[in-house]
Parts: structure tokens; C-alpha cells; sequence
């Protein structure tokens, strides 16, 4: 045996052995690729790539199939090598659903061909096209049904959603393998439906609520909320008729859940005529009964959370953080509630804070300022064009947690102890007191709920998607879901958000900002100052009426000279505000950049070290 092997050689015995070797990786591949398609290892810190729980209990809830269909041209790694990666990643979840749903879901990949009646199929059930970059027509989309005629759609996956997909997947799932969806009553006074007066469009925040609930919305004199109303959604109530109060104290007392969204500046309330004159919330007749404390003459401001804005102030551009827009980040939520323990980030803006003023009323935090918060007067925030540096000398601070979110339960007594207002045509006598546990959830900020603060829309290989950037609509669909009885999804909705803040950059800029930005405002009064002394000089009289005097000149010069020295004075304080921040990021490039290639190298190199030496063979005589 031994012979032979000489025989062949050193060489020969090499090539065999790595051909050998090459067809055993392929087949351990092959084999792999169809035995654990399904199978990844997820070391994100949110969880981004696996199956939640609440996707988990869905599938097993399922009564009856679905099936999967995705159209996926071939070519589609070939022509677009940018989202192969990203195909991979939508076959392996899909495999995953498949695998999770006992059964359920039976998944059908389709290539559509041009001209074939695969194709035709892709654009009956409403899949897009886009063009690659040799101008071929691709598919890259998911046509889902149930066993009746319900049909969902995502018309094209987009690599820029990756961290959304189990999101959209899960809520395709939800949409047809459950039937119905819970009835919201949507009390609106902000406009979310849009205006097309100042051109502006539906909500995203409806848009989503519409693809899980059932929204109805109500208006004008209230008796009663339509059939079947699980959720009743409040928004910037204002001026509210005597008997809407009614029907809405009586939902409250007898349980209801119910949502109501308050603001003490309400920024993107519009009339016909542009911004709202009065944009204050006010339910003052049901608040005082129930033993809720809401002061829509002040708004939260806070260091901690704050967001760093640009304004034009006198005719310079500053920029300071903006204490009133507020982007609250994981430590400001109760992570113990369901609907908020997978949120990362929401955006609030002139928002408003809730106290108890009754020992029956229960206020439970949701969502609450940091250790700095403090209220701000309304008006020093509603001065347009106004300093932003003024607000931290003006901000009271709290010796409690402001609370901007919160749960109410406890014993409620009715507004309308009285009995029923003039007209009311509601059923039944007057509740005077709660009949079961409140159920309701109060947040101090409307603007919440706009695009402006937690959406961003991009177009992506044709298609217009609207990303989000903050959970602020997580938060309200997961708390609508959840008060409505169901909770498959609430552990979900917040794994997709990739926007992750530099907490230490974060913080580094707000020490600068602290230690530099006195001497930055003393500078620029003084430049201020100098300007005008400059402007105020008088011409000398007679007929060369632009001459200045010996005097005047040497003045000029004189406050010329203090100006250059005072802008120099300004431009190292604004390089100061930024070094520490700029050195830090240059760090972690370089880290990036070079460390992790040389300690990888390093490795290697230790392992080469340690191979063990082998003698040369040697022939034999």
C-alpha cells in the first residue's frame, strides 16, 4: 500500500488530496445549503435576524394556509450584485416562516421570464418592476393568500428595509391569517388625514393604523362611538361639544381603552390660514374629575435628550441644542411594558407633562424625562426665530420625574356627576363612578404622531418608501394592539430601527457645549457691539462728506482691529466646541480601519509560529 503511495508521489498525492478535499466542501455545502437554510446565528444586540416571539405565536395561531409566492428573477444576483447578500437573507427568513408555521405556509419561488405567464402573474398580483443596470426588467417581491380571497403584497423587498423585513413579513402574516381587524374611533383634531390646502399629506401614523385596525373617524357631537369600538384614539382634543365629552367620560368610566394625545403646543396644527392661533390642548372638565394634572402653559425641556438645532438669529446661523425637541432614547421608557421594551428611540417636541391630583387616579410612567428635565415657559418657546441658548437660563427645573407618557387606571369619578348634558341621546343613566378598572393611555405630545418627527422618505429603485427613523409609530400601533386585546406583534415593531446615536459623542458634545458656549455668547455681544460703535461713528461735515477726521480714523481703526480680534477670539471657541469630538471620531476610523486587519494578521500569524515542524521525508536506500 505504502509502495504504491511512493509510486504516485509527493506531488500526485497533493492534487488528489485537494481535489478530494474540494469535492467533499461542495458537497458539505450542497448539503448544508438544503438541511439549514434556516439556521443562523444572530449576534446583533436587538435580535435584528431572528424570529421574536411574538412572530413565533403568531405562526402557531394560524387556522388556516397561506400560501408564499416569490417572484425573484434569476438574474437578479447577477445583474444587481449589490442585493444578492439581501436575496439570500429574504429566502432564509421566508424558510424560516415556512418552518415555524407547522404546516400553514407553503412557500412557491418564481422565476418570471420576460414574456411568460409567470410574468404575468408578478404583475396581476400588483409585484413591481425595476430595471437593472443592463436595463433588464427584474422581480424581487412576495404575493401572500389565504384560502378564501384575502391578498397581501410587498411589491419589491429593498435592501434599505433589510432590518424591517420580519416586520413586514409578520404583519403580511397578521393581515391574512387572522380574520378581522379591531374597530379604532379616531377622534382628530390635528389632521392627520392631511390637508390639501397646505399640500399635506396623509400621516404615515394612519397609514400603518389602517393596514392593522379598522380606523373610523368620528367628529362633531358624539352620543356614541360606532359598533364594535375597541380602541378609542384622542388626538389634540380641542373645544370638544358638551355631549362628545359625555360619550367619551362614560367610554372612560365603563372601561374603554382608550388613547388620548395631548399638547400644550401642538407645532404642525394648521387652519386655513397657516399655523394654528390657539394650538393648546384641553380637556380641563374631564381631567379635573378623573384627578389628572395637565398644564398646557408650559412645555418640557430637556439637556439630556435634547436635539441639536440650527436657527437664524439675528442674521447669524446658531446652533444649540433645542431643549423642547426632545429625542428620548431607551433609558427615558418603562422597558417592563410590552409595548415599549423593543423601542429605541421616539422624538417629542413641545411636549407636555402629566401629574395625579386625586389618590384614586393611578398614573403609571411610560415615557419620562431624564434627572436635568424641567418646564419651559410657552411663550419664550413660541417666539419664532427665537435663541435656543436662552431656554437652559429659563428651564425650571423638576425635583420629580416628568412624565410625558403614562397609564391611567385606578377609580374615576364622572365629569358629569350632574347627569346628561342638554341633548346627549346616549343610552343609559350616567356612570357616576368607574364601573372597571380604567384603561387609558395618556401621552403629552400630538406633534408626536406627525411625519416631521420620526419619518424620512426615500425612493429606492423606483419605488417611494417612507423609512422611519425614531419608533414613534411602533409605540402607537404596538399600545393599540395591546389595549385592544392583542399582543402577537408588540414585542416586534421596534427591532427594525437601525438609527443608533453616539451616546458618548452625544455626551462629549453637550460637556463642550456647556464649558464653551458662555464665552461663545460673551464674544459674539461684543462683536455685536463693536459693529454697531462702528456704524454709529459720524462723517465729517463739508464737501468731502465720506472724509472721516484724524480722530474718527484712528477710532476706526481702533474698533476695526478689537472686531478682527474678537472673530479670531469666536473662531477658536467654535474649533474648540468640535476638537475633542472630531479626535474621537478620527480614532475610531483609524480602529476601524487598521486595527482589526493587524490584530487579525497578528493571529495568523501567532498560529503560523505554533504549526508544528514536520521533518522532510527522505528516501529510502
Amino acid at each position: 500500500m505504502f509502495d504504491k503511495l511512493n509510486k504516485l508521489g509527493t506531488g500526485r498525492i497533493a492534487i488528489i488530496a485537494a481535489v478530494l478535499g474540494a469535492v467533499i466542501f461542495g458537497c458539505v455545502n450542497l448539503m448544508g445549503a438544503q438541511l439549514f437554510r434556516s439556521a443562523r446565528i444572530d449576534l446583533t444586540q436587538q435580535k435584528l435576524y431572528s424570529l421574536s416571539n411574538g412572530t413565533l405565536k403568531l405562526l402557531g395561531e394560524i387556522k388556516e394556509p397561506l400560501r408564499f409566492r416569490l417572484f425573484m428573477s434569476s438574474g437578479l444576483t447577477k445583474e444587481a450584485p449589490a442585493i444578492a447578500a439581501f436575496a439570500s437573507r429574504v429566502r432564509s427568513m421566508l424558510d424560516a416562516y415556512v418552518a415555524g408555521s407547522n404546516g400553514r405556509i407553503v412557500l412557491e419561488v418564481i422565476d418570471p421570464k420576460p414574456f411568460s405567464e409567470d410574468e404575468d402573474r408578478a404583475v396581476g398580483f400588483g409585484i413591481s418592476q425595476f430595471a437593472s443596470a443592463s436595463g433588464e426588467q427584474m422581480f424581487f417581491g412576495l404575493a401572500a393568500t389565504n384560502s378564501t380571497t384575502g391578498r397581501a403584497t410587498i411589491g419589491v423587498f429593498s435592501p434599505e428595509r433589510e432590518a424591517f423585513l420580519e416586520y413586514d413579513l409578520t404583519r403580511l402574516v397578521s393581515e391574512l391569517g387572522r380574520r378581522g381587524k379591531a374597530v379604532v374611533a379616531l377622534l382628530d383634531g390635528l389632521g392627520l388625514s392631511g390637508n390639501p390646502q397646505i399640500q399635506m399629506p396623509e400621516q404615515q401614523i394612519l397609514v400603518q393604523m389602517r393596514q392593522f385596525f379598522d380606523v373610523k373617524p368620528v367628529a362633531g357631537e358624539i352620543d356614541n362611538f360606532p359598533d364594535d369600538t375597541k380602541v378609542v384614539m384622542v388626538v389634540q382634543p380641542q373645544n370638544l361639544p358638551e355631549r362628545t365629552q359625555y360619550a367619551l367620560d362614560q367610554w372612560v368610566l365603563g372601561g374603554g381603552a382608550t388613547m388620548i394625545f395631548m399638547d400644550p403646543m401642538a407645532e404642525n396644527q394648521f387652519g386655513p390660514r397657516g399655523p394654528a392661533p390657539n394650538n393648546a390642548s384641553d380637556l380641563d372638565k374631564l381631567f379635573a374629575a378623573w384627578g389628572v394634572g395637565f398644564d398646557n402653559k408650559v412645555v418640557v425641556g430637556d439637556p439630556t435628550f435634547a436635539l441639536s438645532t440650527e436657527r437664524n438669529v439675528d442674521g447669524r446661523p446658531v446652533q444649540a441644542p433645542n431643549l423642547p425637541w426632545m429625542a428620548l432614547r431607551k433609558e427615558a421608557f418603562d422597558t417592563s411594558e410590552v409595548m415599549l421594551s423593543q423601542l429605541s428611540a421616539m422624538v417629542m417636541t413641545s411636549a407636555g407633562s402629566f401629574t395625579a391630583t386625586k389618590d384614586s387616579a393611578k398614573l403609571r410612567p411610560l415615557i419620562f424625562g431624564s434627572a436635568e428635565a424641567g418646564t419651559l415657559d410657552k411663550s419664550i418657546v413660541a417666539e419664532r426665530g427665537g435663541d435656543p441658548r436662552r431656554y437652559l437660563a429659563n428651564l425650571k427645573k423638576s425635583d420629580k420625574p416628568l412624565v410625558l407618557a403614562a397609564r391611567l387606571t385606578g377609580t374615576l369619578d364622572s365629569a358629569f356627576a350632574a347627569g346628561k348634558p342638554e341633548g346627549s341621546q346616549r343610552n343609559g343613566d350616567p356612570v357616576k363612578q368607574s364601573t372597571a378598572p380604567a384603561n387609558v393611555i395618556l401621552v403629552g405630545d400630538a406633534d408626536m404622531l406627525m411625519d416631521r418627527n420620526w419619518i424620512t422618505s426615500r425612493n429606492i429603485l423606483g419605488q417611494s418608501f417612507s423609512q422611519a427613523f425614531a419608533n414613534n409609530g411602533d409605540f402607537v400601533n404596538n399600545a393599540i394592539e395591546q389595549m385592544a386585546g392583542g399582543a402577537a406583534l408588540a414585542d416586534l415593531r421596534g427591532r427594525g430601527v437601525s438609527w443608533r446615536p453616539f451616546s458618548m459623542i452625544q455626551k462629549m458634545e453637550q460637556e463642550a457645549d456647556a464649558r464653551y458656549r458662555s464665552k461663545e455668547q460673551q464674544l459674539m455681544t461684543q462683536l455685536k457691539e463693536t459693529q454697531e460703535k462702528l456704524a454709529q461713528l459720524p462723517k465729517a461735515e463739508g464737501a468731502a462728506a465720506e472724509a472721516l477726521s484724524p480722530e474718527q480714523l484712528k477710532a476706526v481703526e481702533g474698533f476695526r482691529s478689537q472686531m478682527l480680534q474678537i472673530r479670531s477670539d469666536l473662531r477658536d471657541v467654535q474649533f474648540a466646541l468640535r476638537r475633542d469630538v472630531d479626535t474621537l471620531k478620527s480614532w475610531i476610523t483609524a480602529i476601524n480601519v487598521g486595527l482589526v486587519p493587524v490584530l487579525v494578521a497578528i493571529l495568523a500569524l501567532i498560529f503560523a509560529l505554533r504549526r508544528p515542524k514536520r521533518p522532510l521525508p527522505t528516501k529510502s536506500a
